[in-house]
């Protein structure tokens, strides 16, 4: 995990209004009047893969959204060991915990270059009270963190699948919707963290599915895969083994 200054990491004051994100991010409602309010308040920030964004327990004065790139959230064991709750893409905002929490639950960590975007959490609370264009943005959020942190348990955490099959849900759920074929590269550790299995039984997972011509390196980016979304959603549906 890497260490980066906010001085090396600040690209300047976002422009909200023309943010490429914005319809999934939390400004979607506002209208023109409203961002007068956020002038100058919002940071513009790009960090490298393995950048820590900020550690559980940390004061938490911000709150995220990702304009670019992945973030996992993790929680560590007594004993150091990882377990990755969640894995954010372009449009997810997080932190929301700040709200009602003065420490943030996760730590968060850069996957692959990231662009964000750094919100104070009162600019947040100002313009849940002054603007109520924001409320339901804010709300649609939260359910949606809480929908996927579900998703996570139920299909990727829990029952009684197949490391394999784990493994093609996970690929799947990483998928890139801007550019089908792609799905987020990860450490065989982050399977096994999210998984909840050894890094060993990751592997002979995914060297099964290279075998079935199902997953292989993306050759424009070393922070992908390709991956074949139809074989792969045809392997999810089999019936579970045993």
């Amino acid at each position: 995990m890497r260490a980066i200054t906010i001085k090396s990491a600040w690209h300047g004051h976002s422009d909200c209004s023309n943010c490429g994100v914005r319809q999934s991010a939390l400004f979607a409602e506002l209208v023109e009047a409203d961002f007068a309010l956020l002038h100058d308040q919002i940071d513009d920030l790009d960090y490298p893969a393995g950048a820590v964004l900020y550690h559980a327990g940390a004061h938490s004065d911000w709150l995220f959204t990702l304009r670019a790139g992945a973030v996992k959230l993790v929680r560590y064991g007594a004993d150091g060991t990882q377990r990755i709750l969640r894995v954010l893409r372009r449009g997810d905002v997080f932190g929301l915990e700040s709200l009602v929490s003065p420490a943030y639950d996760h730590t968060a960590i850069a996957l692959s270059p990231v662009a964000l975007c750094r919100i104070p959490r009162p600019l947040i609370e100002r313009l849940n009270r002054d603007t109520p264009r924001l409320q339901k943005p804010l709300l649609t959020h939260w359910h949606a963190a809480l929908a996927e942190a579900d998703a996570w348990l139920a299909e990727l955490a829990a029952g009684h699948a197949d490391v394999k099959t784990r493994v093609a849900r996970l690929l799947l759920r990483l998928g890139s919707d801007a550019d089908p074929g792609h799905t987020i590269r990860l450490s065989l550790e982050d399977i096994g963290a999210i998984l909840g299995v050894a890094p060993e039984s990751a592997s002979r997972a995914l060297g099964v599915l290279r075998r079935s011509n199902l997953l292989a390196d993306a050759q424009d980016s070393r922070h992908h895969w390709w991956i074949d979304v139809p074989g792969l959603q045809a392997l999810v549906a089999m019936p579970d083994e045993g």
